[in-house]
């Protein structure tokens, strides 16, 4: 599972499954949103097709600007759904 911080308010699960994409198959990729707003918190989730493929995305995309944001990415060994947060 990969953690994918510094996501602007308007993200969408498709923007960062397709962020993701180039480094290998996105298998889930969600934002976690506000409940009230519906506005990305910022963050999100995302597993990939291996570990391999994960970890290439960590190394090509961390600290990288999207959206004029700098994005955060890291190896999370949490297991998160998107009905287990906010």
């Amino acid at each position: 599972m990969l953690y994918v911080g510094g996501l602007s308010e308007a993200a969408s699960d498709h923007q960062l499954r397709h962020l993701l994409g180039s480094y290998g198959t996105v298998v889930q990729a969600y934002v976690i949103r506000y409940k009230r707003s519906k506005k990305s918190a910022g963050y999100g989730f995302a597993e990939m097709g291996s570990k391999e493929e994960a970890v290439s995305a960590v190394a090509a995309l961390d600290g990288t600007m999207f959206e004029d944001n700098r994005l955060r990415l890291f190896l999370t060994t949490h297991e998160v759904t998107s009905s287990s947060v906010r």
